[in-house]
């Protein structure tokens, strides 16, 4: 029996895939013999009109579908080609550095593809690779260059080293068994697709992968996160195995969307979902989510060239809040850092962004970001449940600043005679171990607690989680993690507080025992993990989750506490 070769990445779209490899690689914007500036710039635009006509096209037949979900992907992906940042600087390439049309809209989209890189959000920093997708669209048009729908042929397993969205949709599904790439994101767009779309994915399997021989046999496991490497008979037997029991479990859990989430002893625990669009609080109403967990703000301010004014703020959460009605809406405050840069709010150059002017503190030092916002969020919940939650918050001084803002704000709706929230909570994050620390001071006045677990991960353990030199020390199941969890949540139990997770342990399935143990009163997840998390909660007993969280409080390592689990 040949041993095969596995490779661990991170789970990205549940199923087995089973066939031989494709390694596929982007088209390039080679350097070509150029026309004249005014040729050059004329080739731009015609090969940006026809790709805006083919992203409507495919739009359009989403929505014919009843796809409105994916739809909304591609009304993102016409924006980005319409964005003056992308198409104004490659123009400006060609008519002030000579460059032919491809070089110019490949420099322009590297350009806006690294400023979304270097973002301190996966969500926000995920949005590169669909820039890259319709930069792709473009330089094809311009080159004739393959697209992955020409490039499969025969049912096959993908390696890249991305893939946008328009390559999964225009792929033929049936030859589509799977995708493994090198990098990708959780809160990518093709990942968001394949999830939807039912294709097997795995990611962030490292750059190695692409050395692999095209025809080579693989088997891909995106429940577990792993790639074989010509595995033997006896093992791709048990893996379709592993897909049918698969198949049979994602049935159930479609059957147990309406199920409320409930411990087996009785004890609720809200099931919420994280989200920055309308469309992706639609697709969480349609899995079942109690709410709004987390609402990511940045995307509105992200590459524009002025800030968007307070009824643009508005018209963003009252979309949001309408797709869910009635339940509570958690709405981020922008949460930007010295390593983020905003063409309406350039930011200075910092020697530790991670350490420096960010998220609340930008806020409290630039009221005329904050407030807008702030007046916005209070006109939303005059008709919906709309629940302010304050990033990067280190001290009680800065939360008592903040309510002084939002006090401020009320003064200032109420003389104008608009309609507010007439009781706005505040709350605060806990991504900071000062504010775990602080707990019980910052619990007496905020409202209500969410622990991002990606912050506080990387802020405990002083480890970039965006540094793969140090991955290995990335581990939010890190026993100094988890006691301060459980740190903050006593303290807000001790004066009535709720308590959330909205990081990405908390879409974690494995860890949703020991979080309910911990003391969480609420999960709130990508809207593909709900059905997962809300399974897990119903299949958990309050008694056993209490002793298990001891335990895990006990272990030495993270090593320890994956064990437990």
């Amino acid at each position: 029996m040949n041993t095969p070769q596995i490779i661990h990445g991170r789970a990205a779209a549940p199923g087995i895939a089973i066939g031989p490899a494709l390694v596929f690689s982007p088209v390039a914007a080679v350097d070509v013999p150029t026309a004249s500036p005014e040729a050059e710039v004329a080739h731009l635009s015609t090969a940006i009109a026809a790709v805006d006509g083919a992203i409507a096209a495919l739009e359009d037949q989403l929505r014919g579908a009843g796809k409105d979900e994916e739809a909304e992907i591609f009304s993102a992906h016409r924006m980005l080609l319409d964005d003056p940042g992308l198409s104004d600087r490659a123009m400006a390439l060609i008519t002030e550095g000579g460059l032919s049309a491809a070089l110019a809209i490949g420099a322009a989209g590297e350009e806006q593809a690294a400023e979304l890189l270097a973002l301190d959000d996966e969500y926000l920093s995920a949005r590169a690779a669909d820039v890259r997708d319709v930069v792709g669209q473009v330089l094809r048009r311009l080159t004739g260059a393959q697209g992955l729908a020409e490039r499969l042929l025969v049912p096959a397993v993908v390696v890249a080293h991305d893939l946008g969205p328009s390559d999964l949709v225009s792929a033929p599904r049936e030859r589509l068994l799977g995708f493994a790439l090198a990098a990708g994101g959780l809160t990518a767009h093709s990942t968001i697709l394949a999830r939807a779309l039912g294709i097997p994915a795995v990611i962030g399997l490292g750059e190695g992968i692409l050395g692999v021989a095209e025809g080579t046999p693989l088997a891909l496991d995106g429940a577990a996160g792993s790639l074989q490497i010509d595995p033997p008979a006896e093992e791709i037997a048990r893996l379709r195995g592993a897909q049918a029991d698969l198949d049979a479990r994602a049935q159930a859990l479609r059957a147990e969307v309406g199920l409320p989430s409930v411990t087996r002893d009785g004890r609720q625990i809200a099931l919420v979902a994280n989200a920055a669009t309308p469309a992706e609080a639609r697709a969480a109403r349609e899995w079942g989510a109690a709410g709004v967990g987390l609402l990511r703000t940045e995307l509105l301010f992200l590459e524009r060239p002025d800030l968007p004014d307070e009824a643009e703020q508005l018209a963003l959460y009252a979309a949001v809040a309408a797709e869910l009605p009635g339940t509570p809406i958690t709405v981020r405050t922008l949460d930007i850092g010295g390593d983020k840069h905003l063409p309406a709010f350039p930011l200075p150059h910092e020697q530790n962004p991670f350490l420096g002017w960010r998220g609340l503190r930008i806020g409290l030092s630039r009221p005329d970001i904050l407030l807008p916002q702030l007046r916005a969020l209070l006109r939303a919940g005059a008709s919906a449940d709309i629940r302010i939650m304050l990033p990067m918050v280190s001290t009680l001084d800065e939360l008592r600043h903040a309510r002084a803002l939002l006090e401020q704000a009320m003064a200032q709706l109420a003389a104008e005679g608009l309609a507010q929230s007439a009781s706005p909570q505040l709350g605060v994050m806990i991504e900071v171990p000062a504010a775990a620390l602080n707990a019980e001071a910052l619990a007496r006045e905020a409202d209500f607690f969410s622990i991002g677990t990606n912050d506080l991960t990387q802020y405990t353990l002083a480890c970039d989680r965006g540094n793969s030199r140090i991955a290995d020390l990335y581990q939010p199941l890190d026993p100094a993690v988890l006691r301060l969890i459980a740190m903050a949540c006593e303290a807000a139990h001790r004066h009535g507080r709720h308590v959330a997770v909205c990081g990405e342990l908390g879409g974690d399935p494995r860890a949703t025992a020991l979080l309910i143990g911990l003391g969480v009163d609420e999960l709130s997840c990508g809207p593909g993990s709900l059905p997962l998390v809300r399974a897990a909660i119903r299949a958990a007993d309050s008694g056993s989750c209490a002793d298990l969280a001891q335990r895990a409080l006990a272990c030495a390592s993270a090593a320890e506490v994956r064990a437990l689990l």
